[in-house]
């Protein structure tokens, strides 16, 4: 499965959201589900599907389904070609 895809179903699970949901629109505040309590949810379960762990800078700066994609990426985990 791409990390992509992978990604997707982390954010509907940890946010508990149904899947016709397009979690590349959500935003950190701006949904109901992702406040502080879901915020903590998701980088646990990102963390633990991936096998990544975040540091503050991390934390803080994830506020949207592209920036958790970029920050996996920037952590190593990306599709191989």
């Amino acid at each position: 499965m791409l990390v992509r895809e992978r990604l997707r179903s982390v954010f509907l699970t940890a946010l508990d959201l149904p899947a016709e949901v397009n979690v590349t629109e959500l935003q950190h505040r701006v949904h109901p589900r992702w406040d502080s309590l879901g915020h903590l949810a998701l980088v646990i379960a990102i963390e633990e599907e991936f096998d990544v762990e975040f540091d503050s800078d991390q934390l803080i700066g994830m506020d949207s389904f592209q920036s958790a994609l970029k920050i996996l990426h920037d952590l190593g985990v990306y599709d191989s070609t």
